[in-house]
C-alpha cells in the first residue's frame, strides 16, 4: 500500500524479516533473488516494494480468515435455528405473521454466513491467482538461498504451499 508519493508506511516497513541490505551482502544472494523475482515480477532487493508486497499479502490472509471465520460461526446457530423452526412449526395452523416474524431473524442470520463464507472463498481465489501467494514464495525462496533460517518468521509468512524452506 505505497502511498501517492512512492513511499510505504511504516507499517508496512515493519513486516519485512530481512532488509535487501542485508540480502546483498549474502554471496550468490542477490542474483538469486534477481532471477527469482524475474520470474514473479519482484525487485526483491527493493525494500519498499517488497514490504508494499507483505503488507497486501496480510492483508489478504487477515480478510480471508476473519470473513471465514464470522461466517462458519454465523452459519451453526442460523442452520440449528431454521432446522429447529422448519422441523417444529405446524404450517397448517401458524400464523403468517408470526412465521415471518420468527424466520426473518434465521432467514438474515443464514444469509449474512453464506455472504460472508462467501467473500472469504473470493477473497482466497484471489490471493492465490492474482495476489501475493506467488510473489512472497518467491521471496521464501530468496532468503533461503541466502541461508536464512525461517522458523523465526511470522504465522502469515509462513509457506502454504506444503513446501518447506530451510
Amino acid at each position: 500500500m505505497s502511498g501517492d508519493d512512492g513511499t510505504v508506511p511504516a507499517e508496512a516497513l515493519s513486516l519485512l524479516p530481512v532488509r535487501a541490505a542485508r540480502l546483498s551482502a549474502v554471496p550468490g544472494a542477490a542474483e538469486a533473488a534477481r532471477t527469482i523475482g524475474a520470474g514473479r515480477g519482484v525487485d526483491y532487493l527493493a525494500d519498499a516494494e517488497v514490504a508494499a508486497m507483505l503488507h497486501r499479502h496480510r492483508q489478504s490472509l487477515s480478510r480471508m480468515t476473519s470473513r471465514g471465520i464470522w461466517g462458519g460461526l454465523l452459519l451453526g446457530p442460523a442452520a440449528a435455528a431454521a432446522w429447529f423452526l422448519i422441523g417444529t412449526t405446524d404450517w397448517e395452523t401458524s400464523d403468517t405473521t408470526v412465521d415471518l416474524i420468527l424466520f426473518t431473524p434465521v432467514v438474515l442470520l443464514l444469509s449474512l454466513s453464506v455472504y460472508l463464507l462467501a467473500r472469504s472463498l473470493r477473497y482466497r481465489r484471489v490471493w492465490r491467482r492474482d495476489g501475493t501467494r506467488d510473489q512472497v514464495n518467491g521471496y521464501l525462496q530468496v532468503l533461503s538461498a541466502a541461508g536464512l533460517a525461517h522458523h523465526g518468521l511470522p504465522a502469515w509468512l509462513k509457506p502454504v504451499t506444503g513446501k518447506r524452506w530451510r
